[in-house]
């Protein structure tokens, strides 16, 4: 059932802040579904095409989304892996890695698909919160929005939208969510003021969200940025993750796949 942005229980804890950035989180999950494009982002919150990591479908209300995602931490990363490592490539394995890998998000876990299997590493109670590598982390995040200011009118893959530089402080956000919200490491300090942007459509639904998840992480302490777009608002999704019967091992999954 999509929630309802003005009776979401929780959506902030203390005072309230008022505008459209504070409304934004609820309005998107209530549009029930969309696509979805996230990128991990060195030095600035708007993406590249080579930090691109993986590209699919969300499906808000049951919490999963269905990726094809790059091997090697981004699409730039794998590029520069296999051409790097071209040469000693004597088996031929290195094409595939350029195929991006199909992972299903369910809730807390991430399900891998290796040749004909399904595996995931540290799978645990799909109830619990989202990990920080999952594509819609971002979206969790934004429920902890605690200040915004506007930065402008932009548009992101087409769309007219408002532009805004805001702080997120997480433990707002794991109040408002039923199933809380994972913390990125660092200080706990830190945890109430993260830098983050956001550029909402006329609708007041999120088309890109960026949350800065480590501020010295990239090369020569750059900050590296979270980063997830949405479009297509609606669009039929039916993302079903594997039953346990269907999940084995990773060490069994590759060896299958290697064999």
């Amino acid at each position: 059932m999509p929630l309802n942005w003005r009776t979401y229980p929780g959506w902030v804890t203390g005072e309230p802040l008022a505008g459209p950035v504070a409304a934004a989180g609820a309005r998107t999950v209530a549009a029930g579904t969309a696509r979805l494009s996230a990128a991990w982002s060195e030095g600035s919150p708007v993406p590249e095409a080579a930090d691109q990591r993986c590209e699919g479908i969300a499906d808000f209300a049951a919490r999963r989304a269905r990726v094809g995602q790059a091997v090697v931490f981004t699409a730039g990363f794998t590029a520069e892996f296999i051409a790097k490592h071209q040469d000693d490539d004597s088996h031929g394995d290195l094409h595939e890695l350029a195929e991006p890998r199909e992972v299903i998000y369910d809730g807390a876990n991430a399900y891998l698909h290796v040749g004909d299997n399904w595996t995931g590493f540290f799978l645990r109670d799909t109830g619990g919160p989202r990990g920080v590598n999952d594509p819609l982390w971002p979206l969790d995040a934004l429920f902890g929005v605690r200040d915004a200011v506007e930065i402008g009118a932009e548009s992101v893959r087409g769309v007219a939208a408002t532009h805004y530089r805001l702080t997120i402080d997480l433990a707002r956000a794991d109040a408002a969510l039923p199933a809380g919200v994972t913390v990125p490491d660092g200080p706990y300090r830190r945890l109430s003021q993260i830098p983050a942007e956001v550029w909402l459509d006329a609708d007041g639904r999120a088309r890109r969200i960026a949350v800065m998840t480590d501020p010295t992480s990239g090369t020569g302490g750059t900050p590296m940025w979270s980063v997830v777009e949405l479009w297509d608002f609606g669009v039929p999704a039916d993302i079903t993750p594997p039953g346990p019967g269907e999940v084995v091992s990773p060490r069994e999954a590759y060896s299958e796949a290697d064999g």
